[in-house]
């Protein structure tokens, strides 16, 4: 978590001085992103919105769900997905300029992981090892014999392994709001998660744009 750390206190620094001339009223807060997360096996998307309340200029909450509908943690491991249910503190820092508002948010919940494995490679001793992801999306084109230290009887057969934990997740980040329409924004937000599994711990990075609206 330490860079998601690093990553409060630049914007704190950056934006903690920022004048409040034209601050936001309390009211209620609408959001929607799509982003794509990184640091665990291949580059996934994640979707979610959230409904939150701001209590002045400055503080507020969300409630958040968050969707990662392809998800895989390693080249090992089978397709899944994964979900999360998140309450959020926000803090905004509102700017000279009325248009622009960086915001920093964090807080935590519990989100849930599901795995599978369908193909695995399986010699004639009954021994077995996963099959990569960049290669089971061409399962029919395969040749087991660059696989491992297996003789020429490997074939590929059918498995049904799956692997579904939840547990309670972490996140940490920012990112800047651009008034584009009356109350409506949009811009760029960063986000760092951990997930505490029982399996494994897992830290993703989350880039992407989020739409907000205001009431």
């Amino acid at each position: 978590m330490s860079q998601a750390f690093r990553l409060v206190c630049v914007l704190v620094l950056v934006c903690g001085f920022s004048g409040s001339a034209f601050a936001q009223d309390s009211g209620a807060r609408v959001s929607g992103y799509y982003a794509g997360t990184f640091g665990e096996g291949d580059t996934n998307t994640a979707a979610g919105g959230a409904v939150g309340y701001r209590f002045n200029s400055r503080f507020g909450f969300d409630f958040e769900v968050l969707a990662l509908p392809d998800f895989e943690l390693n080249d090992n491991d089978g397709e899944g997905r994964g979900v999360g249910f998140l309450t959020n503190f926000v803090t905004e820092f509102p700017s000279p300029a009325h248009w622009l508002t960086p915001y920093v948010q964090g807080g935590g919940g519990v989100a849930n992981l599901r795995q599978s494995a369908d193909f695995v490679f399986e010699d004639g001793n009954g021994r077995q090892t996963p099959i990569p992801a960049r290669d089971r999306r061409n399962i029919g084109r395969i040749d087991p014999r660059n696989f491992g230290n297996f003789g020429n009887d490997m074939r590929v057969v059918p498995l049904d392994r799956r692997r579904s934990e939840t547990s309670l997740a972490l996140t940490v980040g920012g990112g800047v709001d651009f008034a584009i329409w009356r109350k409506l924004s949009v811009g760029p937000n960063i986000t760092f998660m951990k997930f505490f599994g029982g399996f494994e711990d897992v830290d993703l990075t989350r880039i992407g744009g989020r739409a907000s609206l205001r009431f």
